[in-house]
Protein backbone atom coordinates (compact mmCIF):
# COMPACT_ATOMS: atom_id res chain seq x y z
CA UNK A 1 0.00 0.00 0.00
CA UNK A 2 0.94 3.46 -0.60
CA UNK A 3 -0.07 6.10 1.35
CA UNK A 4 0.15 9.94 0.26
CA UNK A 5 -0.36 12.28 3.83
CA UNK A 6 -0.71 15.63 4.53
CA UNK A 7 -0.68 17.11 7.95
CA UNK A 8 2.50 14.58 8.64
CA UNK A 9 3.49 16.67 11.85
CA UNK A 10 -0.15 16.85 13.71
CA UNK A 11 -1.50 14.58 15.90
CA UNK A 12 -2.93 11.94 13.86
CA UNK A 13 -0.48 12.19 10.90
CA UNK A 14 2.37 11.81 12.98
CA UNK A 15 1.31 8.36 14.46
CA UNK A 16 -0.31 7.21 10.70
CA UNK A 17 3.55 8.06 8.93
CA UNK A 18 5.13 6.04 12.29
CA UNK A 19 2.57 2.92 12.24
CA UNK A 20 2.55 2.74 8.21
CA UNK A 21 5.98 2.58 7.77
CA UNK A 22 6.19 -0.08 10.49
CA UNK A 23 3.82 -2.03 8.15
CA UNK A 24 6.32 -1.32 5.57
CA UNK A 25 3.75 0.98 3.72
CA UNK A 26 5.58 3.70 1.16
CA UNK A 27 4.39 6.70 2.25
CA UNK A 28 4.81 10.30 0.59
CA UNK A 29 4.14 12.53 3.76
CA UNK A 30 3.78 16.60 4.11
CA UNK A 31 3.95 18.81 6.33
CA UNK A 32 2.31 22.29 6.52
CA UNK A 33 5.29 24.34 4.72
CA UNK A 34 6.34 21.52 2.35
CA UNK A 35 2.80 21.25 0.73
CA UNK A 36 0.06 24.45 1.11
CA UNK A 37 -3.18 22.64 0.92
CA UNK A 38 -5.00 25.32 -0.80
CA UNK A 39 -2.27 25.70 -3.39
CA UNK A 40 -4.68 23.05 -5.72
CA UNK A 41 -2.15 22.81 -8.60
CA UNK A 42 1.16 22.19 -6.23
CA UNK A 43 -1.17 19.35 -4.66
CA UNK A 44 -2.83 17.90 -7.92
CA UNK A 45 0.81 17.76 -9.01
CA UNK A 46 1.69 16.24 -6.38
CA UNK A 47 -0.56 13.51 -6.17
CA UNK A 48 -0.59 13.16 -9.93
CA UNK A 49 3.65 12.04 -9.40
CA UNK A 50 2.93 9.72 -6.64
CA UNK A 51 0.11 7.73 -7.82
CA UNK A 52 -1.04 6.25 -3.83
CA UNK A 53 -3.26 4.02 -3.58
CA UNK A 54 -4.93 6.15 -0.49
CA UNK A 55 -4.95 10.07 0.04
CA UNK A 56 -4.87 10.72 3.86
CA UNK A 57 -6.00 14.35 5.06
CA UNK A 58 -4.72 15.26 8.75
CA UNK A 59 -4.58 18.60 8.18
CA UNK A 60 -7.24 21.45 8.83
CA UNK A 61 -8.48 24.91 10.63
CA UNK A 62 -9.38 23.34 14.32
CA UNK A 63 -8.96 26.31 16.44
CA UNK A 64 -12.71 26.77 17.06
CA UNK A 65 -12.52 30.18 18.07
CA UNK A 66 -10.36 31.61 15.17
CA UNK A 67 -13.45 29.89 12.75
CA UNK A 68 -15.57 32.26 14.06
CA UNK A 69 -13.08 35.25 13.48
CA UNK A 70 -11.38 34.20 9.92
CA UNK A 71 -14.41 31.90 8.46
CA UNK A 72 -12.60 32.23 4.78
CA UNK A 73 -10.15 30.71 6.10
CA UNK A 74 -11.81 27.98 7.89
CA UNK A 75 -13.53 27.38 4.81
CA UNK A 76 -10.15 27.25 2.73
CA UNK A 77 -8.68 24.66 4.67
CA UNK A 78 -11.59 22.51 5.66
CA UNK A 79 -13.66 23.00 2.52
CA UNK A 80 -12.17 23.98 -0.68
CA UNK A 81 -8.87 22.35 0.14
CA UNK A 82 -10.69 19.12 0.85
CA UNK A 83 -12.75 18.87 -2.14
CA UNK A 84 -9.56 19.44 -4.44
CA UNK A 85 -7.80 16.81 -2.55
CA UNK A 86 -10.93 14.62 -3.03
CA UNK A 87 -10.88 15.09 -6.73
CA UNK A 88 -7.42 14.47 -7.16
CA UNK A 89 -7.66 11.67 -5.14
CA UNK A 90 -10.39 10.41 -7.49
CA UNK A 91 -8.21 11.12 -10.24
CA UNK A 92 -5.64 9.08 -9.87
CA UNK A 93 -7.59 6.15 -9.03
CA UNK A 94 -6.95 6.98 -4.78
CA UNK A 95 -9.27 6.36 -2.02
CA UNK A 96 -9.37 9.57 0.12
CA UNK A 97 -9.44 9.50 3.74
CA UNK A 98 -10.69 12.84 5.79
CA UNK A 99 -11.13 13.36 9.24
CA UNK A 100 -14.02 15.09 10.81
CA UNK A 101 -15.48 16.24 14.57
CA UNK A 102 -18.74 15.63 16.96
CA UNK A 103 -18.87 19.33 16.06
CA UNK A 104 -21.25 18.39 13.35
CA UNK A 105 -23.84 17.49 15.96
CA UNK A 106 -25.65 19.87 18.38
CA UNK A 107 -25.17 18.13 21.13
CA UNK A 108 -28.82 17.36 22.08
CA UNK A 109 -29.07 13.84 21.69
CA UNK A 110 -27.76 13.61 25.24
CA UNK A 111 -26.81 9.92 24.34
CA UNK A 112 -23.42 8.75 21.81
CA UNK A 113 -23.93 9.92 18.37
CA UNK A 114 -23.85 7.49 15.95
CA UNK A 115 -22.61 7.72 12.57
CA UNK A 116 -26.03 8.14 10.99
CA UNK A 117 -27.74 10.55 13.18
CA UNK A 118 -28.70 13.68 11.91
CA UNK A 119 -26.13 16.88 12.11
CA UNK A 120 -26.89 20.17 12.94
CA UNK A 121 -23.70 22.06 13.73
CA UNK A 122 -23.73 25.35 15.84
CA UNK A 123 -20.44 27.37 15.44
CA UNK A 124 -18.16 28.21 12.08
CA UNK A 125 -16.09 24.94 12.79
CA UNK A 126 -18.31 22.13 13.03
CA UNK A 127 -20.30 24.32 9.84
CA UNK A 128 -16.95 24.06 8.23
CA UNK A 129 -16.48 20.35 8.89
CA UNK A 130 -19.83 19.01 7.89
CA UNK A 131 -19.09 20.84 4.29
CA UNK A 132 -16.09 19.25 4.32
CA UNK A 133 -17.76 15.65 4.93
CA UNK A 134 -19.78 16.82 1.91
CA UNK A 135 -17.65 17.53 -0.69
CA UNK A 136 -15.70 14.48 0.13
CA UNK A 137 -18.71 11.99 -0.44
CA UNK A 138 -19.58 14.39 -3.45
CA UNK A 139 -15.88 14.22 -5.28
CA UNK A 140 -14.69 10.61 -4.55
CA UNK A 141 -15.84 7.00 -5.07
CA UNK A 142 -13.67 5.39 -2.32
CA UNK A 143 -13.96 7.95 0.57
CA UNK A 144 -13.90 7.69 4.42
CA UNK A 145 -14.94 10.42 6.70
CA UNK A 146 -13.79 9.47 10.27
CA UNK A 147 -15.17 11.50 12.96
CA UNK A 148 -13.57 11.80 16.09
CA UNK A 149 -13.21 14.23 19.84
CA UNK A 150 -10.71 14.84 21.68
CA UNK A 151 -7.56 13.75 20.84
CA UNK A 152 -4.64 13.63 22.35
CA UNK A 153 -0.68 12.57 20.84
CA UNK A 154 2.72 13.36 20.47
CA UNK A 155 4.85 14.91 23.02
CA UNK A 156 3.39 18.35 21.97
CA UNK A 157 0.65 17.81 20.87
CA UNK A 158 -1.49 19.38 18.18
CA UNK A 159 1.04 22.23 16.41
CA UNK A 160 -1.91 24.55 15.49
CA UNK A 161 -3.34 24.57 18.72
CA UNK A 162 -0.20 24.42 20.84
CA UNK A 163 -0.77 21.73 22.90
CA UNK A 164 -3.61 19.37 23.70
CA UNK A 165 -5.92 19.30 27.20
CA UNK A 166 -3.66 16.86 28.44
CA UNK A 167 -0.79 18.27 28.26
CA UNK A 168 -2.92 21.69 29.31
CA UNK A 169 -3.78 20.21 32.43
CA UNK A 170 -0.06 18.69 33.39
CA UNK A 171 0.86 22.28 32.58
CA UNK A 172 -1.37 23.96 34.86
CA UNK A 173 0.12 21.81 37.42
CA UNK A 174 3.22 23.10 37.16
CA UNK A 175 2.22 26.37 37.90
CA UNK A 176 -0.94 26.33 40.40
CA UNK A 177 -2.35 24.32 43.10
CA UNK A 178 -6.03 24.78 41.81
CA UNK A 179 -8.20 24.78 38.39
CA UNK A 180 -11.90 25.30 37.19
CA UNK A 181 -12.86 23.11 34.33
CA UNK A 182 -15.67 22.36 32.28
CA UNK A 183 -18.04 20.19 34.16
CA UNK A 184 -21.78 20.63 32.47
CA UNK A 185 -19.92 19.44 28.79
CA UNK A 186 -19.32 15.13 27.98
CA UNK A 187 -17.09 14.34 25.46
CA UNK A 188 -15.28 11.34 24.07
CA UNK A 189 -11.65 10.90 23.71
CA UNK A 190 -9.02 9.22 21.84
CA UNK A 191 -5.78 8.62 21.94
CA UNK A 192 -4.31 9.92 18.41
CA UNK A 193 -1.92 6.44 18.30
CA UNK A 194 -5.39 3.86 18.49
CA UNK A 195 -6.90 6.67 16.00
CA UNK A 196 -4.20 6.03 13.50
CA UNK A 197 -4.50 2.43 14.02
CA UNK A 198 -8.09 1.94 13.28
CA UNK A 199 -8.03 4.37 10.08
CA UNK A 200 -5.21 1.90 8.68
CA UNK A 201 -7.28 -0.78 9.94
CA UNK A 202 -9.95 0.59 7.80
CA UNK A 203 -7.85 0.95 5.02
CA UNK A 204 -6.86 -2.60 5.19
CA UNK A 205 -10.53 -3.79 5.56
CA UNK A 206 -11.63 -2.32 2.56
CA UNK A 207 -15.18 -1.65 4.34
CA UNK A 208 -17.90 0.43 2.03
CA UNK A 209 -17.08 3.96 1.77
CA UNK A 210 -18.69 6.70 3.82
CA UNK A 211 -18.33 8.09 7.83
CA UNK A 212 -16.92 6.08 10.52
CA UNK A 213 -16.89 7.72 14.45
CA UNK A 214 -13.39 6.63 16.03
CA UNK A 215 -12.75 7.54 19.35
CA UNK A 216 -11.81 5.55 22.70
CA UNK A 217 -14.82 3.66 23.94
CA UNK A 218 -16.57 5.43 26.76
CA UNK A 219 -17.50 8.98 27.52
CA UNK A 220 -16.99 11.38 30.61
CA UNK A 221 -16.98 14.94 31.68
CA UNK A 222 -14.40 16.77 31.27
CA UNK A 223 -13.34 17.64 34.53
CA UNK A 224 -13.39 14.14 35.62
CA UNK A 225 -10.62 13.58 32.46
CA UNK A 226 -8.98 16.43 34.25
CA UNK A 227 -8.91 14.45 37.03
CA UNK A 228 -8.08 11.29 35.78
CA UNK A 229 -4.98 13.05 34.05
CA UNK A 230 -3.77 14.14 37.39
CA UNK A 231 -4.57 10.93 38.93
CA UNK A 232 -2.51 9.01 36.63
CA UNK A 233 0.55 11.19 36.19
CA UNK A 234 0.36 11.71 40.07
CA UNK A 235 0.79 15.76 39.89
CA UNK A 236 -0.94 18.07 42.52
CA UNK A 237 -3.51 20.21 40.73
CA UNK A 238 -7.21 20.46 42.24
CA UNK A 239 -9.84 20.15 39.83
CA UNK A 240 -12.58 22.55 40.64
CA UNK A 241 -15.87 21.98 38.50
CA UNK A 242 -17.59 24.71 37.15
CA UNK A 243 -20.69 24.88 35.20
CA UNK A 244 -20.18 27.66 32.32
CA UNK A 245 -23.06 26.64 30.40
CA UNK A 246 -24.57 29.71 30.84
CA UNK A 247 -21.86 31.99 30.10
CA UNK A 248 -21.91 34.30 27.46
CA UNK A 249 -19.64 33.46 24.42
CA UNK A 250 -19.40 33.93 20.84
CA UNK A 251 -19.96 30.39 20.04
CA UNK A 252 -21.91 27.76 20.87
CA UNK A 253 -20.02 24.07 21.89
CA UNK A 254 -22.59 21.12 22.29
CA UNK A 255 -23.48 20.09 25.68
CA UNK A 256 -23.18 16.48 25.14
CA UNK A 257 -20.01 15.43 22.71
CA UNK A 258 -19.75 11.69 22.85
CA UNK A 259 -19.50 9.85 19.68
CA UNK A 260 -20.60 5.78 18.86
CA UNK A 261 -18.14 3.50 17.60
CA UNK A 262 -21.06 1.59 15.71
CA UNK A 263 -19.86 0.96 12.65
CA UNK A 264 -15.73 0.03 13.20
CA UNK A 265 -17.69 -2.17 16.04
CA UNK A 266 -19.55 -3.94 13.18
CA UNK A 267 -16.47 -4.58 11.38
CA UNK A 268 -14.49 -6.19 13.63
CA UNK A 269 -12.90 -3.36 15.24
CA UNK A 270 -12.29 -2.73 18.86
CA UNK A 271 -11.25 0.59 20.94
CA UNK A 272 -9.70 0.46 24.47
CA UNK A 273 -11.51 2.32 26.92
CA UNK A 274 -10.81 5.92 27.02
CA UNK A 275 -8.76 5.37 30.54
CA UNK A 276 -6.63 3.15 29.32
CA UNK A 277 -5.72 5.19 26.43
CA UNK A 278 -4.96 8.36 28.43
CA UNK A 279 -3.21 5.82 31.13
CA UNK A 280 -0.69 4.80 27.64
CA UNK A 281 -0.31 8.29 26.80
CA UNK A 282 0.79 9.69 29.99
CA UNK A 283 3.33 6.58 30.11
CA UNK A 284 4.31 7.53 26.72
CA UNK A 285 5.10 11.21 28.09
CA UNK A 286 6.98 9.76 31.04
CA UNK A 287 9.17 7.64 28.93
CA UNK A 288 10.05 10.49 26.26
CA UNK A 289 10.81 12.95 29.51
CA UNK A 290 7.71 15.33 28.55
CA UNK A 291 6.70 15.31 31.32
Amino acid sequence: MKLFLVGSLGQIGTEILHQAKALGYAVDAFTKNELDITDFESVAAAIQKSKPDTVINASGYHVIPDCEKYPDKAFDLNVYAVKNLAEQSEAVGAGFVNYSTDKVFDGTKNAPYEEDDPTNPLQMYGISKLAGEIVTYDNASRAYTIRTCGVFGGKTGSRIKKGNFVLYILNEAKKHTSLEVSSDQIASFVNASDLARVTISLLQKKPLPGIYHVVNDGYDSWVNFAREIIRLSRATLKIIPVDRSHAESEFRIPSFQALSNTKVKRLGIDLAPWQDGLARYIEYLKETHSI
